[in-house]
């Protein structure tokens, strides 16, 4: 699907985002679009499953399973990143089950949250 995320970027997203912002031309929004859809991706769009090896950053990861978003690439992020946390699967289905996901989103951003220098 990446031609698909790369068109739909370029009519929808580049050109609202080049109006907005003057400082962006759309030749900076398509080389942003090529390298993340279109430039040698390894498992996901924008980096090797080596760096999410060495990625020392937590992450937490709210797997799908679509097309765009398959729970295998989520399942294997969430085992290759080193600081990774996982949600249930689903979160989104049953609507019960959101305000869970929610609660874990706010606690690991609480976690997480960068130390003030203040």
């Amino acid at each position: 699907m990446r031609d698909l995320f790369y068109n739909n970027n370029m009519t929808g997203w580049a050109p609202e985002l080049t109006r907005s912002r003057p400082d962006i031309t759309m030749e900076q929004a398509e080389k942003f679009l090529t390298r993340m859809y279109r430039t040698d991706p390894d498992f996901v769009f924008t980096v090797t499953r080596d760096f999410v090896r060495s990625c020392q950053t937590p992450v937490l990861i709210l797997p799908d399973d679509i097309p765009a978003h398959p729970y295998a690439v989520a399942m294997e992020s969430a085992l290759l990143a080193p600081n990774a946390e996982v949600s249930l699967f689903p979160w989104k289905e049953p609507k019960e089950r959101v305000p869970l996901a929610v609660r874990q989103i706010r606690s690991f951003l609480r976690a997480h949250r960068p130390v003030s220098n203040s």
